[in-house]
């Protein structure tokens, strides 16, 4: 089997993160795609910490019809380490893990906690936005199959002109989010009054 890993702090869950997890599982042929939003990520900071449980529930709301979201990293106590999610998975999961990303992750993967264990255990599937960092991740996919004997699958696709942060802008100013969220995800963060 091929089992897919995307994380990411998924606050909110936008089309631009539907459409790269459609990505992974079509560019590679995933059998199963496992979104794990993550608990505390240890590289980056959250602002307007949105709780787990509403992160995890518009997870499922967003991912409903391509992957089964866990809420393994959100249970874990401290900061949330791949390494030790992919060794989670491992017992979980007969077969070979695809830890799938986009292209700013995969440019310093080799500064992650452990990452020889990752590029070891692990195929890596990057997502490049477009042709401007072409020869970027070129240069990094070569260096990492060289430092690290690393498998590494590079996909393209067509990006949402949006972040997180600028939906979350747009939500506390009341703008329209037509093509930004799925109109469940949209109806979920008015209803429970996220973002405001």
């Amino acid at each position: 089997m091929k089992i897919g890993l995307y994380g990411g702090t998924f606050s909110p869950p936008h089309l631009g993160h539907i459409r790269a997890a459609r990505c992974f599982v079509d560019g590679v042929g995933l059998d199963k795609l496992i979104i794990m939003p993550a608990g505390i990520p240890p590289h980056k900071a959250v602002l307007d910490p949105i709780p787990n449980e509403k992160r995890f529930e518009m997870s499922k709301i967003a991912f409903s019809e391509i992957g089964e979201v866990s809420d393994y990293e959100m249970n874990k106590e401290g900061a949330s380490f791949t390494y030790l999610t992919v060794r989670w998975l491992k017992t979980r999961y007969d077969g070979d893990i695809y830890l799938c990303m986009g292209e700013d992750m995969f440019l310093c993967l080799d500064k992650w906690r452990e990452a020889r264990e990752l590029f070891s255990s692990c195929h890596i599937v990057c997502l490049k936005r477009d042709e401007s960092s072409y020869l970027e991740i070129e240069r990094k996919k070569n260096e990492f199959e060289r430092e690290y004997d690393a498998d590494i699958t590079v996909l393209s696709y067509e990006p949402l002109p949006a972040s997180s942060t600028e939906i979350r802008e747009k939500i506390k100013k009341g703008e329209n989010l037509d093509l930004l969220l799925s109109d469940k995800v949209a109806e979920y963060i008015l209803n429970n009054k996220l973002y405001i």
